[in-house]
């Protein structure tokens, strides 16, 4: 095991922000460098790749391909497709991307044509066939492509389902959609497909538009109906974000829309959202980081565009820095890899934002993109570096909750674990500042760096409630006082001594079923927890709950770290 994360280090290696999102908020970003309609987009790690499409409305198809970065809002050209195309699909899989299906020009037969996309080497390779040549959408889970109803051969509408797996390069025929339908929209959200809108008719003379849902289970190659949009609607975009899907733009063949669509697929209902400052259809949109990206397409007066628009959504991508240190480095890749081929959803972190339930080579790539980089990490609620070098205040570096330091403290400037530390001498000293979060509100882990201590003092604790970091008062065991306020309620303790003189980095996790005391990455101890005690007074660092005398910390602490969610130590 440890050759093989050796191995998988130096691939990341060669390889080689997360931001508070505010919500439903549209910003314009820079122009793609062509302006096209009948493109397809897919992203990889922070880039999107936009392919093909047409320059006009009534030209044929081009093979450009130009890679937008987010982190910067900057356009590169890449290497051309081998195969025009518009009206196709694209999805990321394992960090390349695949070009399927379309058509060349218009009124033309659609082609079968598969291409696989590097964007590591910018190059592009030849696949097998798709069994029906169509224009589709495609969506992948588990690493497997969906290809999903179309339009195919002399304007026939399509159900079909074709199933294709990149390791074997092979297509598998599958269960059909329940409503053929061309100019749907396919997304992914919690291993499912969801098959929205379309329509049928070849001409505008008569089509029937839908709003319909069709939801495709791939583990049971089954299909259900679900609650329909408000909008019936055709070539418009679908992109997936923390279990939501939204529907953007699209037309009913004479106008253009610009309303957005939220469908909660745990409650299967739809949201209105705040409308796109561009009504267009038969655009490209992708997500990185929990903001959407909606790229090209047509417009008012059947003009194509280049104009890109962020939608903010809400919603961060979950941490890469796994372990809660602030910096993205070998240890996250351990974690990673170790939970090789799983479905944990704490290291299935591409696509973006919310993964596809399998941890593999494309999370990997993902998390390439981070390495050696200090990470601004929305969920970190309160951090005290305790890194000053004279005053009364710890800085809190993540927010607001600045905090004074009392009594007997020493500021060791180069005396720390990450840097400098604070030292308290056991009587007196403690850091008292406000509340960072309140622990009934969901999942929350602390971490801090600590040396030294004696039996039964504590090392964070909240003003008059529990003790959430303390050494049992017999063997300096970790332990946690932090329960449920209901009669039975009992604290957590471990059998790992903290108080022997040397650094340790403990922590405590609940992830909103369980308790979890760390001590150096390793969990000592655990316990089932559904619910924790609702306070929000403030916090002492280095003292107990009432600062009673004999729990004050003697010794030295650092680095001590707040998230409002699950980290891995």
């Amino acid at each position: 095991m440890k050759k093989t994360i050796s191995l998988v280090l130096v691939l990341v290696l060669a390889l080689a922000t997360v931001s508070l999102a505010a919500g439903d908020t549209w910003t314009r970003k820079a122009d793609m460098p062509t302006g096209r309609t009948a493109l397809s987009t897919a992203a990889v790690g922070a880039k999107i790749y936009a392919f093909g499409g047409r320059t006009t409305t009534d030209n044929d198809s081009g093979s450009t391909v130009e890679e937008y970065d987010s982190a910067t809002d900057t356009w590169t050209i890449k290497e051309d497709m081998p195969t025009r195309r518009m009206g196709f699909g694209t999805c990321a899989v394992n960090g390349k991307i695949y070009a399927i299906g379309g058509r060349q020009d218009s009124g033309a037969n659609p082609i079968p044509t598969v291409e696989e996309y590097n964007p590591q080497t910018d190059t592009w390779t030849r696949k097998a066939d798709m069994p029906t040549a169509r224009r589709c959408p495609v969506s992948a889970v588990n690493g497997k492509i969906y290809a999903i109803g179309g339009r195919g051969d002399n304007g026939i509408e399509h159900s079909i389902v074709e199933e294709y797996d990149p390791t074997t390069d092979t297509w598998t025929r599958k269960t059909d959609m329940p409503t053929a339908r061309t100019s749907l929209s396919t997304s992914v959200a919690n291993g499912k497909i969801y098959a929205i809108g379309g329509y049928t008719g070849e001409t505008e003379v008569n089509p029937r538009l839908f709003s319909i849902v069709e939801e495709y289970d791939p583990a049971t190659d089954s299909w259900a109906t679900k609650t329909p949009m408000a909008t019936a609607r055709a070539a418009f975009a679908t992109v997936a974000v923390n279990g939501k899907i939204f529907a953007f733009s699209g037309t009913p063949f004479t106008t253009y829309f610009s309303s957005v669509e939220e469908y909660d697929v745990a409650t299967d209902t739809w949201t209105r959202k705040t409308n796109a400052p561009t009504a267009r259809s038969n655009f490209g949109a992708a997500t990185v980081d929990g903001k959407i990206y909606v790229i090209g397409g047509r417009t008012t007066g059947n003009t194509v565009v280049a104009n890109v628009e962020e939608y903010d959504t809400g919603f961060a991508t979950p941490s890469p820095d796994f372990n809660g240190d602030g910096i993205v480095d070998s240890a996250d890749v351990y974690l990673m890899v170790e939970h090789w081929h799983t479905d944990n959803p704490f290291y299935d972190i591409a696509p973006a934002p919310f993964g596809d339930d399998f941890v593999d080579v494309q999370d990997l790539v993902a998390l390439s993109e981070y390495l050696t980089r200090n990470v601004d990490d929305p969920t970190l609620a309160a951090h005290w570096a305790l890194d000053e070098t004279e005053g009364d205040i710890a800085y809190d570096t993540a927010g607001l909750n600045d905090a004074f330091v009392a009594g007997g403290a020493l500021w060791q400037p180069s005396g720390g674990q990450v840097n400098g530390a604070i030292e308290l001498n056991g009587l007196d000293g403690a850091i008292i500042t406000d509340p960072a979060l309140n622990p009934a509100d969901g999942p929350f882990s602390v971490l801090a760096w600590v040396k030294g201590g004696v039996p039964g003092q504590a090392v964070i604790s909240q003003q008059g409630g529990a003790n959430w970091l303390v050494t049992d008062p017999s063997e300096g065991y970790l332990m946690t006082q932090l329960t449920n306020a209901g009669r039975g309620a009992i604290a957590l303790f471990s059998e790992t001594t903290i108080t022997d003189g040397q650094w340790h980095r403990i922590g405590f996790v609940w992830d909103g079923l369980y308790r979890t005391l760390y001590v150096d990455g390793v969990a000592v101890a655990q316990d089932t927890q559904n619910n924790l005690e609702n306070s929000s007074n403030g916090l002492y660092i280095g003292a107990g709950n009432n600062m009673q005398s004999g729990t004050f910390f003697s010794g030295l602490m650092d680095d001590v770290r707040i998230y409002n969610r699950t980290v891995r130590p």
